[in-house]
């Protein structure tokens, strides 16, 4: 069996804007591979992780879509939970 989903990808989630008590502004959530590194990530929302994952996924395989809302720019995806009150930015921490 194949294991290239837990591959050495490395993808942060940062909320830049929050207005929702469970994902403070600046909270952080660090994916090593398919997997949350507890140690460095701040809490999670599965609603909020369900609803970005699409996003998640482009950046951990490094797949830069602005029809995705790649942001160029910044060098990251940004988007907003299903509820409006966070902004996150998902960026691949392995892409220079």
């Amino acid at each position: 069996m194949s294991h290239e989903c837990q591959g050495v990808s490395l993808a942060e989630v940062k909320a830049v804007q929050s207005q929702c008590p469970i994902i403070p502004e600046g909270s952080v959530l660090i994916l090593e591979g398919p997997q949350i590194n507890y140690a460095k990530s701040g809490p999670v929302c599965v609603s909020a992780l369900n609803a970005i994952y699409p996003w998640i996924m482009l950046a951990r395989h490094g797949i830069k879509d602005p029809k995705m809302d790649w942001d160029e720019s910044k060098k990251c995806y940004s988007v907003v939970c299903p509820c409006g009150i966070v902004h996150f930015e998902i960026r691949n921490l392995r892409e220079p």
